[in-house]
């Protein structure tokens, strides 16, 4: 079977459900969705719940881990969610790439420590 390429720049629905029909910019679609995003646990060992675009978390120390995405961003300007920056001394960042970002977590006296649950959300655009 061979694969095919379908272009629109607008995506419709008839409005089955409340009668009202609706439409969205493809545009709004490619940029406003989440590019990354993960489910996971750092208590005594990482387990991935669920993700999307996410190759591997790896644990660099207690509260730290590196989030790897399966496709790049195409710049390190993305939002990121559930998240907080590691700035060098010098005050430049230090966790954030096209392939991979970095998150910490801490308990309730500030201090950094793993946990049950974590999540993180990429937004941005893909390479």
């Amino acid at each position: 079977m061979a694969n095919g390429t379908i272009a629109f720049d607008t995506l419709s629905t008839s409005g089955q459900i409340d009668g009202t029909a609706r439409s969205i910019d493809t545009d709004y679609l490619l940029n406003g969705s989440a590019k990354v995003w993960v489910n996971y646990l750092t208590a005594s060992t990482f387990v991935n719940n669920d993700s999307f675009n996410l190759a591997s978390i790896t644990d660099e120390g207690t509260g730290q881990a590196l989030h790897n995405f399966t496709n790049i961003m195409s710049s390190t300007f993305y939002a990121y969610i559930g998240m907080s920056n590691e700035f060098t001394a010098a005050g430049s960042l230090t966790n954030k790439t096209t392939s991979t970002c970095r998150q910490h977590s801490y308990n309730s006296s500030a201090a950094a420590a793993d946990t049950t649950e974590n999540n993180t959300g990429i937004l941005g655009e893909l390479a």
